[in-house]
């Protein structure tokens, strides 16, 4: 009878010590990964990155085309990669072209064009452009070059 005990114990004893590896040596759950936007990290640097063609804006008096405004702009950007800013180019372009557009018939681009106070008007209607489709809020254009050709 004492066999039969001792045989029950150790099946008793064997069975809860399995249970309990069982428990604690499981696998890691799995993250459901794919339902989480991934998180953009910013590098805390800044990259400056030139985009490839300058921007021709008509300056328009009478309604006709009497100059026009060539500018070289840059986008500088903590979050977005130079890979990211290039891929999103064209639309940057577009947003520019539009601000630049309404900068310039606003008469932004007529007379002492680089004053203080049309100028600051420029970069913040870039900015906003900027800062809206990279979706961070430290992207800032950079003027590279303006100049006013006269027709």
């Amino acid at each position: 009878m004492m066999a039969k005990i001792a045989a029950l114990a150790l099946v008793l004893f064997a069975l809860i010590g399995g249970g309990a590896a069982g428990y604690f040596l499981r696998p890691q759950a799995e993250h459901d990964t794919a339902a989480a936007p991934p998180e953009i990290e910013p590098s805390g640097a800044l990259e400056a990155v030139p985009l490839r063609d300058p921007f021709i804006v008509p300056i328009l008096r009478d309604g006709r085309a009497w100059a026009h405004a060539v500018l070289s702009l840059g986008v500088e950007s903590t979050r977005a990669s130079r890979e990211e800013v290039l891929h999103q180019e064209p639309r940057l372009r577009d947003g520019l072209n539009e601000a630049l557009y309404l900068h310039g018939s606003l008469g932004g681009f007529e007379g002492d064009f680089t004053a203080g106070p049309q100028m600051v008007r420029l970069r913040e209607r870039l900015d906003e452009v900027v800062t809206r489709l990279l979706e961070d809020q430290d992207a800032r254009v950079l003027l590279i070059a303006v100049t006013r050709q006269n027709d």
